[in-house]
């Protein structure tokens, strides 16, 4: 026996016929995935094949056979298929127009005065007993107290007026189900709340630049923004001025809820987090054009980069300063810059004055070398290794000028002017002479090599133990 055939009264077409009455009536209120079943199920009507079976439907449409006769256990309540038999299961569909034949029986008596208060409620239009159904199945299904039911589409029709369709009203009402707010009580504490929020909802949509009333979502998106995140009226209308009619209420849920995120309740907050945030984008976007560099997007630039610096305490100015000595280092890349500013910090300069000071410093000091290699008859410019050298002389070896330039004139015109000279400010160093009068005196009595002669030492063999001893001891020197 087939899962699917049609009855009596529909007719065999060669494509899947399917009747304005189901599409009308049954379709808007109707679950997707039982809308699913009754199409395919609907289409397997002109099959006799093997393919005409609930295993085969559940894999075409990737539901569970539970699932699937749920679905048709719903379509035999509207009345518009028959169960014929469940082992195998097999599935006879009806004619949509007689649906009100087949409608799940129920005691006319027992929703009287319900019908007439919804009647009374929709009376722009005739109410069809498929929409009466509806509301008696969120009665009974969803334990809605049918007075509160009646709250409810009252409510629906202040928001959509009296021609409202009742696939709207049950959406809202399963919304309140969801929320568990089924009793009358519940429902009336609820609408007080929604009312309440009327107001204020059509201020907020002025200034978003909607003059209509607000929908179901959008009441939800207030509420939560007032009762979840906490945020008073005045800011939820200050933020949907600034944003100055683009967008909708859903654009505004997006800002309200970034804000929610940063913990920025007050408008005073989120126009100094507007300044700053401006204020890091034009940070980024000045560095960018420094470096040469052009971003269509500066999030990232944002994130990554100028707001950890102006985190250490970097300004714009600064940063300016820093980005343009990067361009003139050939320096071009926002990774490359991070790692001189991060050098920088770890020296504590941070300010302008601070980093202008460094390089008046590095300036004075590149001077003073100058004239040391000036003194040498060495006729280049100064580089990194005379700087190391210089700094060992007068930072770890704590010599003076007038010591160093005292010992250049005396290393002048050696062979390897320079290195003689670390060799005699080492030997001072190590004598323990820090006095010009002293020095003098060392120097005097010391024998000038005009040669790379260099005196022969035995070789000594170290241990692994004892050269992992040497070079450990290394560790403790910052170069």
């Amino acid at each position: 026996m087939a899962l699917c055939s049609f009855s009596s009264s529909l007719v065999m077409q060669s494509s899947t016929l399917v009747d304005n009455t189901f599409i009308n009536e049954f379709l808007p209120s109707a679950p997707a995935e039982a809308v699913k079943v009754y199409l395919y199920g609907l289409s397997l009507c002109q099959l006799s094949g093997s393919d005409n079976n609930i295993d085969s439907m559940s894999k075409v449409l990737a539901l569970s056979e539970d699932k699937i006769f749920d679905a048709f256990a719903y379509w035999q309540e509207m009345g518009v298929v028959q169960i014929v038999n469940k082992e195998p299961f097999e599935v006879k569909y009806l004619s949509p127009r007689a649906y009100s034949g087949s409608q799940k029986i129920r005691s006319k008596a027992k929703y009287n005065d319900f019908n007439t208060q919804v009647q009374s409620i929709l009376c722009g239009r005739m109410i069809k007993p498929i929409e009466y159904n509806e509301y008696y199945n969120l009665i009974e299904n969803e334990h809605f107290e049918p007075e509160a039911l009646v709250m409810i589409i009252k409510y629906c029709t202040t928001i959509k007026t009296n021609a409202i369709n009742y696939p709207y009203i049950i959406a809202v009402a399963k919304d309140f189900a969801n929320q568990g707010i089924k009793s009358t009580l519940a429902v009336e504490q609820k609408l007080m709340e929604q009312e309440k929020a009327s107001e204020q909802i059509l201020k907020v949509l002025k200034s978003l630049g909607l003059n209509r009333e607000a929908d179901l979502d959008e009441r939800n998106m207030y509420l939560k923004w007032v009762n979840n995140f906490g945020f008073t009226d005045n800011v939820i209308l200050e933020v949907a001025k600034k944003q100055n009619k683009r967008g909708g209420m859903s654009t505004l849920d997006q800002t309200l809820s970034k804000l929610f995120e940063q913990k920025l309740f007050t408008v005073k907050d989120i126009e100094n987090y507007s300044m700053e945030k401006q204020m890091l984008y034009d940070i980024a976007k000045k560095v960018t054009a420094s470096l040469g560099l052009y971003y269509q997007n500066l999030e990232n630039v944002v994130e990554v980069y100028i707001k950890p610096w102006v985190n250490k305490g970097y300004d714009q100015a600064t940063l300016l300063l820093l980005s343009s000595y990067c361009f003139k280092q050939d320096i071009k890349s926002l990774s490359l810059m991070n790692e001189i500013v991060n050098k920088f910090y770890k020296l504590g300069i941070v300010s302008l004055e601070a980093l202008n000071e460094y390089f008046d410093s590095v300036i004075q000091t590149d001077a003073k070398i100058k004239n040391i290699l000036n003194a040498l008859n060495i006729v280049r410019r100064v580089n990194s290794s005379d700087r190391d050298f210089y700094k060992t002389w007068t930072c770890d070896w704590h010599f003076d000028d007038d010591i160093i330039a005292l010992v250049a004139e005396k290393a002048k015109g050696t062979a390897n002017p320079l290195r003689y000279m670390n060799k005699l400010l080492l030997d001072l160093y190590h004598s323990n002479i820090t006095d010009i009068t002293a020095a003098k005196s060392f120097l005097n009595n010391t024998k000038v090599s005009t040669t790379n002669n260099t005196k022969s030492f035995a070789q000594r063999e170290y241990t692994k133990d004892e050269l992992n001893a040497m070079f450990d001891s290394l560790d403790d020197i910052e170069v």
